[in-house]
């Protein structure tokens, strides 16, 4: 069956999404033009605006780009595990976060560079956030079903262990493209994180909410 126009326009925000993420993770923000991603991707700079529309657009695209190959190594990661439990999602979504390789690195280096970005484009911010809040109810989701079985949950402490494990998966990642610490030390925490959140029943997670906060 011929591919049709949604697969085609599909292909293209990917082709111009990748060469957009080289130009960005080289060369830096600045760089990231009309002109340089077509050169990189090998087209026109008209087509480049056809898709991207603005300035901003672009950087949306590239943003749009990142996510879906995180996603796509988070479905692949825990495809490979036989019969994930809730802790090996979490395992692999946010050890997506933390660079491997120098794939990772340049993927990673991108997300922070629109993340800063973001503080200075509301729209931008709020694409973030958005993004953001549907990982943290996925990831309290998993959180959720660890825990059953145990006791009563309340789902604000749900939403507390999801955040405070993304928070600390954003921090290692960001020590470890700063080369403050290096990759499998990064991994290393991250799964000692996951594993003591997840495996060790808090006072905090009772029914009564704020329970571990007096």
């Amino acid at each position: 069956m011929p591919r049709g126009a949604g697969s085609q326009h599909e292909t293209q925000l990917r082709r111009l999404g990748d060469a957009a993420m080289r130009v960005l993770a080289r060369d830096g923000l600045p760089a990231l033009t009309f002109r340089s991603v077509a050169g990189e991707a090998g087209v026109s700079p008209g087509r480049v605006q056809h898709y991207a529309r603005t300035s901003k657009g672009l950087i949306t695209l590239t943003f749009r780009r990142f996510r879906e190959l995180t996603q796509e190594r988070v479905r692949e990661s825990v495809g490979s595990v036989p019969s994930p439990t809730p802790i090996d999602v979490v395992e692999a979504t946010l050890q997506a976060l933390i660079p491997h390789g120098d794939q990772d690195r340049t993927l990673l280096h991108v997300a922070a560079a629109v993340e800063l970005h973001a503080l200075t484009d509301p729209g931008l911010a709020e694409e973030l956030r958005g993004g953001r809040a549907e990982l943290i109810r996925f990831l309290a989701e998993q959180v959720g079903r660890a825990w059953s079985g145990k006791r009563s949950v309340d789902p604000l402490a749900l939403s507390r262990a999801a955040t405070t494990l993304l928070a600390t998966a954003e921090g290692l990642s960001t020590l470890a493209l700063t080369g403050t610490i290096d990759g499998t030390e990064a991994q290393r925490n991250l799964h000692t994180c996951i594993r003591t959140t997840l495996t060790d029943f808090p006072a905090t997670s009772l029914t009564a909410p704020g329970a571990g906060l007096r």
